[in-house]
């Protein structure tokens, strides 16, 4: 339940701070005092838009905070989703920055907006006065059913499956889509694979084919270069290895004679070996160049095929190539192997969907058991305020699709007098009819739903006499289930709360504030016989207020 709310520098409020019961509170004061003020800071921190112009004073910073006692256990797994620490006393806050950046927290722990919004709309039924038209609208209506059916858990498990069984849908509608456009191009798709496969793709392919076609395009050449450099090793009279042998020989004989000789003979020896090492690779470099005008043709055209490839695929080498075999070898294979795969997953889907329709057939049989049940209640509730003729019919209708609240359509129709037929709430139900209606609602719920709070604001527009004091009555019976507030211009209602507030507006020479203060003993009798009397109280209107509070 709401503990308390504390606002700061927002619209008409300095800093006011309030404390709230456990049951029955209730909230007065004139039109244009402040209510809605207070009930727009209580959204903002339940996670509504924040709206810069809704600050006081522009330079400073908004604050919104609001305490929560929290004894319910199985709240703890909301706060395990949004992965913050559970409290039994949890606090709420909401801050507009001067530069307009809004932040929200909870329990000092800076969250996102959403988080803040979820965990808000488990601790509280914020009710406007502007949602009485949610009476019209066929969610709202499962939404009650639901509750009172105690079918939630059952709609979550319909509703989890089903999205399962999209997520299925679309991966077998994906496979479909892609072999049906594999097949139309795949001849084409096969061709350019095998162009590809005949290269024998590796990663050093092109650079070895290009050396080669440059030693074979050069190959005479290179032959003849070779040979200068053997006939000048070989040489009889002055070949380059009788010149290095004979050297050699006369540096070792020199080597004795000191350590600058020894180290020459060495160094000359080092080169004697390496040039025998120079000589016999030089001789097998002879070797292996020939003169291949066939082989030369064949390697010019791999590489212009590659070359040609490349600008064909739109690739910058030989690894553009390999990818693009890759990714043609994939398309190819959901052709080839894409039968398996679909029949796979249809089967996956079908298991799926047969799923979702269990869950959809116990939800509707869940909403037919209680749909009647529902309507009978919503009628004895409505005669103890005074609409004894009043009658509901939930009329569910069986629908060929999967739709987010199940396979039935549901139309809410009412009577409100004896006699007449039933029609669309929305068409035939008077403002304090679907005041009164509403209210009736809100007491289902509390009692089905167990939110900690409800919040009402101005539920009782349209009403009064002892209407009022019956619509006071059973705001009393509802708060036995959850914590309500109760925003009201009536004062049978406002006699009603266990815990009163007023709201109210000071001006002084410079400004205008809006107030809030708990009234007690004289000071509430005084507040209620107003709301009776107006400004000018008489003494039967204080008596009057008396007689409302015992």
């Amino acid at each position: 339940m709401i503990r308390s709310i504390s606002i700061v520098n927002f619209a008409l409020i300095d800093d006011i701070q309030a404390d709230f019961g456990p049951n029955l509170n209730v909230v007065t004061g004139e039109t244009g005092s402040g209510k809605s003020i207070v009930m727009g800071a209580l959204s903002l921190v339940l996670g509504a838009r924040a709206d810069l112009s809704a600050v006081r004073d522009s330079n400073k910073k908004c604050v919104i905070e609001v305490s929560f006692e929290i004894p319910q256990k199985k709240l703890i797994t909301v706060f395990d989703e949004l992965e913050v620490d559970y409290d039994a006393e949890t606090f709420l806050r909401r801050e507009i920055l001067p530069s307009g950046k809004s932040r929200a927290f909870i329990n000092d722990t800076p969250v996102q907006l959403e988080k803040l919004r979820h965990l808000g709309s488990n601790l509280v039924d914020l009710h406007t006065q502007h949602q009485t038209s949610q009476l019209a609208e066929p969610q709202f209506h499962f939404n009650l059913l639901d509750a009172f059916s105690n079918a939630l858990d059952l709609r979550k498990d319909y509703q989890d499956s089903l999205a399962i069984f999209h997520q299925e849908r679309k991966k077998y509608d994906e496979l479909v889509h892609a072999q049906q456009a594999a097949k139309e191009s795949f001849d084409y798709n096969s061709f350019q694979l095998e162009e590809l496969k005949s290269l024998q793709l590796h990663e050093n392919l092109q650079f070895e084919l290009e050396e080669e076609r440059n030693q074979l395009q050069h190959a005479e050449d290179i032959k003849q270069a070779i040979h200068s450099i053997i006939l000048l090793a070989q040489n009889e009279e002055s070949g380059l290895n009788d010149q290095l042998n004979q050297s050699r020989n006369v540096l070792l004989k020199l080597a004795s004679f000191g350590e600058s000789f020894k180290e020459l003979s060495t160094r000359l020896e080092n080169l004697w070996f390496e040039w025998q090492d120079i000589e016999a690779s030089i001789s097998q470099l002879n070797d292996n160049v020939v003169v291949d005008p066939i082989r030369f043709e064949i390697v010019s055209d791999t590489l212009s095929t590659i070359y040609s490839l490349q600008q064909k695929h739109l690739v910058n080498d030989v690894f553009g190539l390999m990818d693009k075999e890759r990714e043609l070898t994939s398309i190819c294979n959901i052709v080839l192997d894409g039968d398996e795969s679909i029949q796979i997953q249809k089967q996956r889907l079908d298991i799926v969907e047969k799923k979702v329709w269990q869950c959809a057939k116990k939800l509707s049989k869940c909403r037919h058991d209680y749909s009647k049940k529902l309507a009978d209640e919503l009628t004895f509730r409505l005669a103890q305020l005074g609409m004894e003729h009043a009658r509901f019919n939930f009329q569910l209708a069986p629908e060929e699709t999967l739709g987010s609240m199940g396979t039935d359509a549901l139309t809410l129709l009412f009577s409100a007098n004896k006699g007449i037929d039933f029609g669309l709430l929305r068409k035939v139900a008077s403002g304090g009819e679907r005041s009164r209606i509403m209210l009736v609602v809100k007491s289902i719920l509390a009692k089905n739903h167990h939110l900690p709070s409800m919040i009402l604001d101005e539920i009782d527009a349209g009403v009064s006499g002892e209407m009022a004091k019956a619509m006071g009555s059973l705001m009393k019976e509802i708060s036995k289930h959850t914590q309500l507030i109760a925003i009201t211009h009536l004062p049978q209602i406002a006699a009603a709360g266990n815990t009163h507030l007023k709201v109210y507006k000071s001006t002084d020479e410079t400004t205008t504030r809006t107030h809030i203060k708990l009234l007690a003993g004289e000071e509430r009798v005084e507040e209620i016989a107003q709301m009776l009397d107006g400004n000018q109280i008489t003494q039967s209107g204080r008596s009057h207020a008396k007689q409302l509070l015992n």
